[in-house]
């Protein structure tokens, strides 16, 4: 009994041991928690190809002693959110040119998280726990990162839309028999609604239709025959035509029955 008292005793000192050592300045002059984020920093200059800085402030001044510490654990939540931000080739490309500082500092009333003109400005609250920051601050990139003059989610969401998309097509050409194409009108599509998924949901009403009409001989041969190409846009008003085997469908991600617009627009028309 006594040499299991005597381990747990001296686990128990290990452990405040360690606890000393972490709440102490390193040989190096940094705590625990400005390696930690020396550490979030390279994780996240590594991922993104970028050689992002970190700076500690309080409105221009140096941070003092005793916010240091809350403050240096928050920004690694930031430097979390800009890693992730990095995951697609868009987001690396968009935050290695884009950032080139983040200041971290207590909240005084500004907003959590600001960018302008290549900083990105993340703001704490002192004893609060930081959960859920890495995705507050990986989603306002998403946001507010320009990429050709639009959100960068655009180009993040693109490649998810098309692949669904494709996915929708191949289940359509089955059923059909046939080898359509497809694709979006791009600059026609608001980007609230690429950030919804509105695209692909509702270029699938148009193919469900198609393969309604494919439901017979009749109908395949038409659909075979007639159409090569779809195209999927947003108009403010929608609308269907089909001309030199291309279907123009076009919606305006409000109205309902779309899927019986196409059928019944391409049953009159093939």
């Amino acid at each position: 009994m006594k040499s299991i008292w005597v381990a747990a005793s001296v686990a128990a000192a290990a452990l405040a041991g360690v606890a000393a050592t972490d709440a102490r300045p390193a040989k190096d002059g940094r705590t625990a928690n400005e390696r930690l984020l020396a550490a979030a920093v390279a994780a996240a200059n590594a991922s993104c190809g970028s050689a992002i800085v970190a700076k500690l402030a309080d409105g221009g001044r140096t941070i003092e002693a005793t916010q240091r510490e809350d403050t240096a654990r928050g920004c690694t939540q930031a430097f979390e959110g800009i890693r992730l931000a990095c995951a697609t080739p868009a987001g690396r490309a968009a935050v290695s040119v884009q950032i080139k500082r983040v200041g971290c500092g207590v909240s005084d009333g500004r907003p959590a998280v600001s960018f302008d003109r290549g900083v990105l400005d993340y703001r704490i609250e002192p004893g609060l726990a930081f959960p859920n920051d890495s995705r507050m601050v990986h989603d306002y990139l998403m946001d507010h990162l320009d990429v050709e003059g639009r959100p960068l989610f655009v180009q993040v969401l693109k490649p998810l839309e098309e692949a669904s998309l494709a996915d929708q097509l191949e289940q359509t050409n089955r059923r059909c028999g046939t080898s359509i194409t497809a694709k979006f009108d791009w600059p026609s599509m608001p980007a609230p609604a690429i950030k919804l998924r509105f695209p692909s949901n509702y270029c699938g009403h148009a193919l469900d239709a198609v393969t309604r009409v494919c439901v017979d001989g009749a109908g395949r041969q038409a659909v075979a025959k007639q159409i090569k190409r779809i195209v999927c846009g947003h108009a403010g008003e929608r609308s269907v035509s089909l001309e030199d085997g291309v279907l123009v469908f076009k919606s305006d991600f409000q109205s309902s029955g779309d899927r019986a617009a196409v059928l019944e627009y391409l049953q009159n028309a093939l």
